[in-house]
């Protein structure tokens, strides 16, 4: 009975080490750049911030955030 929970114990533990070797984390770039303007209210008169989505996924934000925006998208494959 020992022998045999020592051989489970050992094959759950090679499959772990296993499957360790072969989780890779992939994450794809965005098929868009992102460009989102931020402005102070509804009347879109005075910018106040903004954040760009870059083709390598990176993020940039600056100024502030708020729900006023105006959206514009560029292709990453051009």
């Amino acid at each position: 009975m020992k022998r045999s929970k020592l051989v489970l114990a050992s094959v759950l533990a090679a499959v772990a080490v296993g499957a360790g070797f072969f989780a890779v984390s992939v994450t794809a770039a965005p098929p868009t750049m992102i460009e989102t303007t931020y402005f102070s209210d509804a009347t879109h008169s005075t910018q106040v911030g903004y954040r760009i989505r870059l083709c390598t996924g990176r993020t940039v934000t600056s100024g502030k955030v708020t729900s006023f925006t105006e959206v514009s998208s560029e292709s990453c494959y051009r």
